[in-house]
């Protein structure tokens, strides 16, 4: 994990560790902030013909995040997998 990506991933933390105390539901609003944020940037970075391709990756990754998280708060690997299975244009 590059530097960048740690304080990246230490920022977020931070967030969400405040979120956490406010309760359940500033944690649901505070991944949903993360989530519209998320789709910005890549809007902002990706020519449009690869966001389909980007929004697969992005999602790939989230997938793996839940992995991770269920292996280190549970004890478990869930039995899950993340696909897209279709990104459509208006």
């Amino acid at each position: 994990m590059t530097t960048t990506s740690q304080t990246t991933l230490k920022q977020v933390e931070s967030m969400f560790e405040a979120a956490a105390q406010q309760g359940p539901l500033a944690m649901e609003t505070h991944l949903r902030d993360l989530a519209f944020s998320l789709g910005a940037q890549a809007a902002i970075v990706f020519d449009p013909r690869e966001l389909p391709t980007a929004i697969n990756n992005l999602i790939t990754e989230f997938g793996k995040g839940i992995q991770t998280a269920m292996q280190e708060a549970h004890g478990f690997k869930p039995g899950m997998d993340v696909v897209v299975h279709a990104v459509h244009r208006n």
